[in-house]
């Protein structure tokens, strides 16, 4: 989570975004993870097979953080490679293609 937070706060950075008050800018930014932190969700379900993304919807409620993770490792779903590929997508998005 840490990641993702200092992640967007680049990104207002590099859009030029500069929020003076401390509570706004902690919302901005929370608001911004969330939205990224379920594309990464949404693109590592959809990168499994449909056998095992209703195998993991039957368990999710009884797994632990860690046991998603190793979920998706098992399932042969490399979380880094996504998580890094939503990243530059959103940044992207976020940016309109500005690099």
């Amino acid at each position: 989570m840490q990641k993702i937070n200092e992640f967007v706060e680049s990104l207002l950075e590099e859009k030029g975004i500069s929020i003076d008050d401390l509570e706004a800018k902690k919302q901005v930014v929370a608001d911004m993870a969330k939205k990224l932190e379920a594309e990464i969700n949404r693109a590592a379900v959809n990168a499994l097979s449909d056998e095992k993304a209703q195998e993991l919807a039957d368990k999710i409620k009884n797994l632990s953080e860690s046991e998603i993770s190793e979920f998706f490792k098992n399932a042969g779903v490399n979380i880094e490679k996504i998580t890094e590929d939503t990243m530059k997508k959103f940044r992207e998005l976020y940016l309109g293609g500005k690099n």
